[in-house]
């Protein structure tokens, strides 16, 4: 099977699983789009993972992040405050993490996200938690935002295996934002999973 009917195939079938799903907002990017940009983004050799200055990166967070293979390939990541990032780093795939609102306020300009002293909010609805999180890839896709509120929320983007949508908002270990059913949710995070890695080993052969 050629990798682009491997594609079609992945792509109709998320599409029907999502079908009577609430998920992201019109005018954000199609599922179909997000999911490549996903695969391009984690194919790349190198990923800085931006922190907020005068941020400490705890142990476990760190060696989450790293060992967070996206299938097959395994990228190196580069940990740089933000004051650190050099005109060659922005050409690279970055990836932003930690508290949303120590960060610069010009890091949420390619995000739908408003940054306030007490977090974020979206559409309209305030996420001021500590638990609050977001997970969001930029248009142009060389753009990461893994950020919540505290500086020990848990990871929850990587529980949930997101990517499918372009925006997911989490509360704690709930996912607010897209609106799945949870039966739903598990069925297209394995469907994910499950056809990117054929689609990356079809393409690689």
């Amino acid at each position: 099977m050629s990798f682009r009917t491997t594609a079609i195939s992945l792509f109709c079938g998320m599409m029907m699983l999502a079908a009577n799903v609430n998920a992201n907002p019109d005018g954000f990017t199609s599922m179909d789009k997000n999911l490549q940009q996903m695969i391009s983004f984690y194919s790349a050799d190198t990923i800085v993972v931006v922190l907020p200055d005068g941020y400490s990166l705890n142990t476990r967070d760190e060696e989450e992040i790293r060992n967070f293979v996206f299938w097959k390939h395994k990228p190196a990541y580069v940990f740089k405050c933000e004051s650190e990032l050099t005109p060659a780093d922005l050409k690279k795939n970055l990836q932003f993490f930690g508290p949303c609102t120590r960060f610069t306020r010009s890091f949420a300009s390619e995000t739908p996200f408003t940054i306030d002293d007490q977090g974020f909010s979206f559409d309209g609805d305030n996420y001021h938690n500590p638990e609050d999180a977001f997970y969001f890839m930029s248009n142009s896709g060389n753009r990461l935002y893994t950020c919540g509120n505290g500086d020990n929320a848990p990871l929850t983007y990587t529980k949930f295996m997101a990517g499918a949508y372009q925006l997911y908002i989490f509360s704690g270990n709930k996912m607010v934002l897209p609106v799945v059913p949870e039966e739903m949710e598990q069925r297209i995070a394995s469907r994910v999973w499950f056809h990117i890695g054929r689609m990356s080993s079809v393409a690689q052969n």
